[in-house]
């Protein structure tokens, strides 16, 4: 049982208000079927190189859309990636360069189709997915880092010694391609003396000692000395994974200088304005800066100024004594100093900067502030939308206060990347069965704003799927995918779920339960991530009249009390015994406000019948010409001998004609089983839909759907890209091969084949296209269709 007394968390800041314009219960009953497109998740576009185009762009907003997308974010990045740019060579645009004419026409029509269409677009700041930066940044504007040599001397006498110059740095992408800078910038010299207690007053700042050319002439005290040439150089990091044209050409801009920030602000939004100015606060809304990717800086002008009045001493001073004698007392203090000194010269001169310049162009910053050498504690309340991050194959959780610092910073709606994918577990074959449980995770911890990761823009010829890639990442959302239709039934649940999580203030969110409270109503979100059934309690400490579930898998409110799976004491506890997987809503209602609630049963005897596992097969590949199969007995399409069907990818409907009786449908309720399948069935039952079924176990109440005598029951399975582009294995290639990392992570294609480029008849029995391919020959195929058993359950609803 939780509870709730004994919670930790609150949200104290936000006090007794709720924020504006949120709905009423009787509102939120109202539009929980179909959420209103501001409580829908986003996505991330990613434009891969020079490959955009304007049918693209209008097809891929135009399915957005359609599936339940409220907008997108686009993503300058290279034609391929891999751990960062990898181009694939021979784009049929080169001239689509980054910020070209083309370029510019590419995003004001993506704005002016997202208005149309009334979506929300918006873009991430610098080319590459991290973090701030440019063509447009130099050398003297890059990121600095202090960099010194060690001559050491004995004094007593005149010295004339040439103190070198230190190294200029070389940086290395993620990609293994090296840079050197060119630009270095003396600061001082120190002479420390070589002797046991070491003090600041014993170091000899001595600049003026040293010309131009590096020749120090200096009349050294008695002693052993070490001279310190200190100066600084740009860390020549760069923003990745770049847009083929330029890579190698641009650099992360200096986040701790508010001028160079500025100016990359000012450069990134001047050109944005001139071409997108009048979308922006309309379909144009917001920018992003993603996690923080651009290595370490420790140096900037002022840097010395702002240590010296946060800590009371020279840290060039400093530096040079814990150099010298790196066992010195003062070291780690000096360590935890200057790293709190950058930190405050990110945030103030850096992130605050960029929230000023974005708010100026009347646009919202969204932002991941972590992971780089400043406090995320602090960075959180800085953007509009603060944002976190999870990646699929875990449980979705976000750890740590980050959700709590954004509730008390009065940050009611809170964002997430959501279901990145490594190549390890992004093979084409990611569904939303796979995506529910990090979902759920993120939720219950207290995120409501998700944007998927990712969704690729697909620019060429539909007849080319599933098209162009992240390189390897994934998740693979999308127009292409061949779940798309009815996955929409996955964004409705993701949309019904952010609506519930926005409502009112957060309270608490602890364990597998989270709950918010408005005006009229307790919100409780309870998940079960675990592989098997478990029991939870919520407790409401106002009261409430009759406590309701809300199921945002199927959309239907129902009476705690009427599930016989729930247990209701008084009307302020609630202990509800969920499926593996299962999340509900529990929602304690303050005010007798009137809405529609399904009925819900407790039933009597139960009793099953098994349907003939003969059914009458359309299918319908993805990427071939339909078919049919009469009396095809179910089975585990991949197992099958026949190509067609053992390498089928898209979506198989079967058919059935069932005879009920009289006594078959009175007093019952009539649940069909689908027993199992692969990945995803839309159900019709007498030509009318009866629901998306995309989570064990598959099975819907159909009763209202039936009728005495014979009745149709149609069940469309969509399975997922893998069987097909395994069965393209088998024949040989029409493209060449370029880097292969291995068969648990794929190989990429070298180049776009000529065929391609021309737009000439494919030279090969090849269905699919991709850039990146991770199948083999000999890859395990994946299960597909409908399986099995399907039954009938005839549920004899209880009198009380």
């Amino acid at each position: 049982m939780l509870c709730l007394a004994a919670l930790t968390f609150h949200a104290a800041a936000m006090g007794n208000k709720y924020e504006p314009n949120k709905l009423t219960t009787a509102e939120l009953s109202g539009n929980f079927r179909e959420p209103p497109m501001e409580y829908r998740p986003f996505v991330w576009w990613h434009w891969m190189g020079s490959n955009f185009s304007k049918l693209g762009i209008r097809k891929d907003l135009e399915a957005m859309k359609a599936c339940g997308i409220a907008g997108a974010t686009i993503f300058n990045l290279a034609s391929a990636v891999q751990e960062s740019h990898r181009p694939i060579e021979n784009n049929p645009w080169p001239e689509q360069t980054y910020r070209s004419e083309a370029y510019w026409e590419a995003i004001e029509y993506a704005a002016e189709v997202a208005e149309k269409l009334r979506l929300k677009i918006g873009l991430h700041n610098t080319p590459g997915y991290s973090t701030t930066g440019g063509p447009w940044v130099s050398e003297r504007q890059c990121m600095q880092k202090l960099v010194m040599t060690r001559t050491d001397i004995e004094g007593g006498k005149r010295v004339s010694v040439k103190l070198p110059q230190p190294d200029f740095p070389v940086f290395t992408d993620y990609s293994g391609r090296q840079r050197q800078a060119t630009f270095y910038e003396d600061i001082t010299v120190m002479a420390v003396p070589e002797k046991g207690e070491l003090k600041a007053s014993d170091v000899q700042e001595i600049p003026a000692k040293m010309d131009a050319q590096g020749l120090l002439t200096w009349d050294a005290p008695k002693g052993k000395w070490h001279i310190f040439r200190i100066g600084h150089a740009p860390t020549m990091s760069t923003p990745h994974p770049l847009p083929d044209d330029i890579i190698g050409k641009t650099l992360e801009v200096d986040k701790m200088n508010a001028e160079a920030s500025s100016f990359h602000w000012d450069q990134m939004l001047g050109p944005l304005k001139e071409h997108v100015g009048r979308y922006f606060g309309k379909s144009f809304t917001h920018l992003l800066v993603d996690s923080y990717e651009a290595g370490e800086q420790d140096w900037t002008e002022g840097f010395r100024e702002q240590f010296s009045e946060m800590h009371g001493y020279d840290p060039l001073t400093m530096l040079a004594i814990v150099t010298a004698n790196p066992e010195h007392p003062m070291s780690r203090k000096f360590s935890t100093d200057r790293s709190a000194t950058i930190s405050r010269m990110f945030i103030e001169n850096g992130w605050k900067t960029a929230k000023e310049k974005i708010a100026e162009a009347g646009l919202k910053m969204y932002w991941e502030p972590y992971w780089g050498p400043f406090s995320t504690e602090e960075s959180i309340p800085i953007p509009d939308l603060p944002m976190t991050e999870f990646w699929t194959g875990g449980d979705g959780r976000i750890g740590g206060s980050f959700v709590d610092i954004a509730n008390e910073s009065g940050k009611n709606v809170i964002g997430a990347e959501a279901f990145t994918g490594r190549p390890e577990m992004s093979h084409y074959t990611e569904d939303p069965a796979f995506l529910k449980k990090s979902a759920d995770g993120v939720f219950v911890s207290g995120i409501n704003l998700l944007f998927l990761h990712h969704w690729v823009h697909q620019p060429f010829d539909d007849r080319y799927q599933p098209g162009m890639g992240m390189g390897w990442w994934g998740t693979h959302f999308g127009r292409n995918q061949t779940w798309f239709r009815p996955g929409k039934a996955f964004m409705t649940y993701l949309s019904r779920c952010q609506m519930m999580l926005r409502q009112g203030k957060l309270v608490s969110h602890q364990g597998n339960i989270l709950h918010r409270e408005t005006e009229d109503a307790d919100i409780f979100f309870v998940v079960n991530q675990g592989d098997r059934a478990a029991t939870e309690t919520v407790e409401c400490s106002r009261a409430a009249t009759e406590p309701e579930l809300w199921d945002a898998y199927s959309g239907r409110i129902t009476l705690a009390r009427q599930n016989e799976r729930v247990r209701v004491e008084g009307n302020t506890k609630v202990t509800i015994r969920l499926r593996a997987g299962q999340s509900m809503f529990v929602v304690f209602n303050h005010k007798k406000a009137s809405y529609k609630k399904a009925p819900a049963y407790r039933f009597g005897k139960k009793t099953r019948r098994t349907i003939s596992d003969l059914w009458d097969v359309a299918f319908e590949p993805k990427l071939d010409e339909p078919f049919s199969i009469k009396d095809y007995r179910l089975a585990d399409l991949s197992y099958s001998s026949e190509p067609r069907l053992k390498y089928f990818s898209g979506t198989a409907r079967y058919s059935k004609t069932v005879e009920l009786s009289t006594e078959d449908l009175t007093g019952k309720r009539v649940i069909i089983h689908l027993g199992t399948l692969n990945d995803i069935a839309e159900l019709m039952v007498n030509g009318r839909e009866a629901g998306t079924l995309w989570y064990p176990p598959y099975e819907a109440d159909i009763t209202d759907f039936l009728r005495k005598g014979e009745n149709s029951i149609t069940v469309a399975v969509t399975n997922n890209w893998a069987n097909r582009l395994i069965g393209d294995e088998q024949y040989e290639p029409d493209f060449e091969w370029g880097m292969d990392r291995g068969e648990s992570m794929g190989r990429a294609m070298k180049a776009f084949p000529e065929w391609f480029v021309n737009d000439s008849p494919r030279p090969s029995q090849r269905k699919t296209f991709v850039i990146w391919s991770y199948f083999r020959k000999n890859s395990r195929l994946e299960p597909a269709g409908l399986v099995g058993p399907v039954e009938l359950s005839f549920q004899e609803i209880a009198r009380d």
